[in-house]
């Protein structure tokens, strides 16, 4: 399948400002967009957005709107069955502009950028055609009708595989651990990325198919780098929908047997949203989880609600602190705020934590500096499969 140019996206923009309405849409028609749709009323842009035939890639919309705003339309967006990549622009205050980033990440949307008016040219056009997206609006392409029946096909098969991003500890910068992140190499349609695959696999309820194919490499794959000396940690997560298996902590514990690896070189990874629905059966598996000697991460911290709940109910004893509020953190006070009580709320219930998406050497400095233990990102190491990750760790100096 040819990959889908910022030409051939059919990009939506909704705002009731008619200047912007008029300089977005010269910026974009210059880029090259052909098909392009501008309008000022959010209530039309819901029918283009509900299209099936001629599905929007890409929404660029603004906040402060008469009949719907941008916070109701964030709303709309989440509910769509195809995913819809969103730039959100205002002329407000920077805080509420950042908040409505915030909730539409924690509603699962392809968050592109929040761009305050007036609205720079360069900064746009550099959100639009940046690699990352071309993939994952080329990945949606897949999600039709057939694709459950290939993503069932594709567990059968094992094309769904571990890629694994190393973590370092923050002082001396020796690898320590690897966090396995699915990934779905299709025979025809290439690499398709976990914001694909995942939430279609929860929807279908195939996720428990997933997350075992996941973990049982991951830990085949562990045995053998302990074979070769490197005495690594690893981490994998779980899906909500997983802490219902009840036999979940007996079968981890036969997999780990099996490849000769001891439980405390084993973390499971859950994030903070998931205590949804039967609460006592989750307590359950994560507590003898831990009781058969397993880590426990809580992942993504802080872009929940519920975090210190979470916290004194489950025996968490490793704190993930999520890339939004790490990278560039030295630039945002907020950020860099949350960062620092995080780490000064895991150094008093003496629980470890990893930064994730340490990205530059400011970032490196900022987090050894508030005393975080492990660091995990792109300075060090993009996510790879196991061949290349032996590679790595050959060339790695330790």
């Amino acid at each position: 399948m040819p990959e889908k140019n910022l030409q051939d996206m059919r990009i939506l923009v909704v705002d009731d400002d008619a200047f912007t309405l008029k300089a977005l849409e010269r910026i974009l028609l210059k880029a090259g967009v052909s098909k392009l749709i501008c309008t000022d009323i959010s209530s039309h842009a819901l029918k283009f957005l509900s299209s099936r035939l001629e599905p929007v890639d890409i929404l660029i919309s603004d906040l402060n709107m008469p009949d719907i705003d941008g916070i109701e339309l964030i709303r709309y967006i989440s509910d769509l069955p195809r995913q819809v990549s969103l730039v959100l622009i205002s002329g407000e205050d920077k805080r509420i502009l950042a908040t409505a980033e915030s909730i539409a990440k924690e509603r699962a949307i392809d968050v592109l950028g929040a761009l305050t008016k007036p609205i720079n040219s360069s900064q746009l056009l550099t959100i639009l055609t940046s690699p990352e997206l071309t993939k994952t609006v080329q990945s949606r392409e897949v999600a039709s009708s057939d694709l459950a029946k290939e993503l069932r096909k594709a567990i059968k098969s094992r094309q769904i595989v571990p890629y694994y991003q190393p973590q370092v500890c923050a002082q001396t910068l020796k690898v320590v651990g690897l966090e396995a992140l699915a990934r779905w190499h299709h025979p025809e349609r290439g690499l398709i990325p976990p914001n694909v695959f995942i939430p279609l696999a929860e929807q279908l309820s195939l996720i428990n198919e997933v997350t075992e194919l996941m973990y049982q490499q991951a830990i085949a794959d562990l045995g053998a780098i302990h074979q070769q000396g490197c005495q690594l940690q690893l981490s994998v997560n779980f899906s909500a929908q997983c802490l219902v298996w009840l036999d979940v902590p007996e079968r981890i514990q036969q997999t780990l047997k099996q490849h000769n690896i001891p439980p405390k070189y084993l973390t499971i990874e859950v994030t903070e949203s998931l205590l949804n629905k039967d609460l006592a059966t989750s307590l359950d598996i994560l507590t003898r989880l831990r009781l058969k000697g397993l880590g426990l991460s809580i992942d993504d911290f802080g872009t929940g609600f519920s975090t210190m709940e979470q916290l004194k109910r489950i025996p968490f004893n490793e704190l993930k602190i999520d890339q939004s509020f790490v990278h560039g953190a030295t630039h945002n006070h907020v950020s860099s705020a949350i960062l620092e009580s995080s780490l000064n709320l895991a150094q008093k219930l003496d629980i470890t934590t990893v930064a994730e998406g340490v990205e530059d050497q400011e970032d490196l400095e900022f987090v050894k500096q508030l005393g975080c233990h492990r660091i995990q990102g792109y300075l060090f190491a993009k996510p790879m499969p196991m061949d290349d990750l032996c590679s790595w760790l050959s060339q790695y100096p330790r």
